[in-house]
């Protein structure tokens, strides 16, 4: 299942196993050239020990982002507010939607067998 990434709507989509995608569209640059993009899979980053993407919105101006809160903001209900994601399997590399939940900072640390 895929969804819009809030903020970039029409541009890229997170799916609930954890892929992100760039979606098909044509660019035009200030000298009038046209590039046309085909819809992809993007390659994730390894930073900070957990994977990541750099999303480019429509002005071209770019952010990263961890691929777990991009698939925990779509797929998980936030009600509480909750700041952080936690990996249940303990693994940083599994970002389905199954294997996440939001939570506390401390409960984030004390999570697990990490102590």
């Amino acid at each position: 299942m895929w969804k819009d990434i809030e903020g970039y709507e029409g541009l890229y989509q997170v799916s609930c196993n954890g892929e992100i995608k760039s979606l098909s569209r044509e660019i035009i640059y200030n000298n009038g050239k046209v590039i046309h993009l085909k819809e992809r899979i993007l390659k994730p980053l390894k930073i900070n020990n957990y994977l990541a993407v750099d999303l480019h919105d429509s002005n071209k101006n770019h952010k990263r982002f961890y691929i777990h809160r991009l698939v925990a903001s779509a797929f998980i209900d936030n009600p509480d507010n909750l700041p952080e994601v936690n990996h249940k399997d303990e693994n940083p590399f599994n970002n389905s939607v199954d294997n996440l939940e939001w939570c506390t900072h401390t409960y984030n640390l004390n999570y697990g067998t990490r102590i």
